[in-house]
């Protein structure tokens, strides 16, 4: 046995033992010291991977030490999350779950919005977030109780904090969007429309109906017939805008189509082979990950690639946790657990691209 095919054999047992004592169980209920056995392991590992020289490790190797340096840190705030829960008491569990919703929401806004014009902006997914941290503040509040605990009254705060900035920004999207000329605003509408249609490329077309999410379709019907009542509105009639009215009419005959495609092929389903097919496809992302960022330099990778892996991966986990609610399924509770630590990996991941192709200041 080669030492690559040893060190891979020593992760995997690892990450059985973790999966079999962690992965899915709640953590108030979790053993402190059996998880720090686990990151000292993987910590072991990464270091005598260390010691081999970097030209001298093969492709495997490299991933191996990828993964492995990245499972250290997950074991390690795992670690610190038991702790955590242990002293918050039985309802740190679920309220956990919360803040790892609303971290997806403040992660989405990131990379959708920070930074970017407003003018362009999809209206619609701001307020999809406000939606879901509306929940999410709902949801806490009842956790934390009354008066509240204290553990919790650091997180609740930030999303109040946070859904207070998004709705300013929902009115600031609105303002910078129908404001100035007619023409000024038909062109914004065609960057909007354009938008949406490579949101349908990335997210729907060449892809499995049965696992696309009917709410997102349905958000971008609604986006599209505001564009076009808007662009009706506008009162010109330049050869572009026409055209554009015209494009956009005949994408919204097709986006409704698929939309009782989808809707159609679903209920067709069993929810529980329906659950399955969402883990596949979470595995195929899992392996895109692999294949175009595992071990590469960030500064050189595909940041738009990224996101798009990240927003199909919180789609899935968004249908994982909407069929939680409706059907008990183990092995779905277990897909959702594995595919929310992962996306939250990808998260982190995306941020230190970004940083790592921000451009550098200049000099003098």
């Amino acid at each position: 046995m080669s030492m690559t095919e040893r060190l891979a054999s020593e992760f995997q047992a690892i990450t059985k033992e973790y999966d079999q004592n962690f992965a899915g169980q709640s953590r108030y209920t979790r053993d402190v010291s059996l998880i720090e056995g686990l990151a000292k392991k993987v910590r072991s590992l990464v270091s005598e991977i260390d010691q081999i020289p970097e030209p001298a490790r093969d492709a495997r190797m490299k991933a191996l030490y990828d993964d492995a340096s990245r499972t250290a840190d997950v074991y390690t705030r795992e670690r610190e999350a038991i702790v955590e829960a242990k002293a918050a008491g039985p309802q740190f569990e679920p309220f956990s779950a919360l803040a790892t919703w609303a971290n997806f929401a403040f992660a989405r806004y990131f990379r959708h919005f920070a930074g970017q014009s407003r003018q362009s902006r999809d209206a619609l997914l701001l307020e999809e977030l406000r939606e879901e941290l509306e929940r999410v503040q709902a949801e806490m509040k009842r956790l934390a109780g009354t008066p509240p605990n204290p553990a919790f009254e650091r997180d609740i705060k930030l999303v109040t904090d946070t859904l207070n900035t998004y709705r300013l920004e929902g009115e600031a999207v609105s303002t910078a969007q129908t404001g100035g000329s007619p023409l000024d605003v038909a062109q914004r509408l065609g960057v909007i429309a354009n938008n949406q249609f490579a949101l349908y490329r990335a997210n729907f077309a060449g892809s499995s109906r049965i696992t696309r999410r009917p709410a997102l379709l349905v958000r971008m019907i609604d986006t599209l017939e505001i564009v076009h009542d808007r662009m009706l509105r506008t009162g010109i009639n330049e050869s572009f805008h026409q055209q554009n009215i015209q494009v956009v009419e005949s994408q919204l005959q097709l986006f409704r189509s698929e939309l009782e495609e989808i809707r159609a092929a679903r209920k067709a389903v069993p929810l529980a082979d329906l659950m399955g097919f969402l883990g596949g496809d979470a595995n195929q992302l899992f392996e895109d990950y692999r294949n175009a960022f595992a071990g590469k330099d960030r500064r050189r990778v595909d940041r738009e690639k990224l996101g798009q892996i990240c927003d199909k991966l919180f789609e899935l986990a968004k249908q994982m946790d909407d069929l939680r609610k409706v059907e008990a399924n183990e092995s779905n509770e277990r897909n959702l657990e594995i595919v929310t630590t992962q996306l939250a990996q990808f998260e982190t991941e995306y941020a230190e691209v970004t940083n790592a192709q921000a451009p550098t200041p200049s000099t003098t």
